[in-house]
């Protein structure tokens, strides 16, 4: 273990706790088994700048996702990372959405669209907050989901 620690928002079944041997904090609202700490994500039980990286992934699903965003960012440590991966389909403009992100006072270090399905968005938790009005647009669509 290297002595950093993470930040599971929406985790499921907590899969990134069981896979490593560094502390994870795995945030669900309905615990699944022993790994799973019920917590809504725009609320968790850690201290101020308390972790390396914050992982929200396919789990920004309730309207207020800028409330999980903004609490990782009060819970990560100076030079901290956020790892955003979702659905593409909800990212009406990845460009804005990253801006918006940005301007809570992180740097965009990575975008990948791995295939048509997923975005992965890695930020540096790295400078001041700024107020321009972007966060407080930021979008996401619902899921829509095809039957197959």
């Amino acid at each position: 273990s290297s002595g950093i620690n993470a930040e599971y928002g929406g985790c499921g079944d907590a899969k990134i706790a069981q896979s490593v041997t560094n502390p994870v904090y795995s945030f669900d609202l309905v615990k699944t088994n022993e790994h799973v700490i019920v917590a809504n994500s725009k609320k968790v039980p850690l201290g101020n700048k308390s972790i390396d990286i914050a992982v929200f992934c396919l789990s920004l699903m309730g309207t207020d996702f800028r409330e999980f965003i903004r609490e990782a960012r009060r819970v990560l440590k100076s030079k901290g990372t956020l790892v955003i991966a979702e659905v593409s389909s909800r990212i009406p403009n990845v460009n804005a959405f990253t801006a918006g992100v940005e301007e809570l006072g992180f740097k965009l270090l990575s975008k990948e669209e791995p295939n048509t399905f997923f975005t992965e968005m890695v930020f540096k938790k790295v400078k001041p907050k700024e107020n321009k009005g972007l966060f407080e647009t930021l979008e996401l669509k619902p899921c829509t989901y095809k039957k197959r």
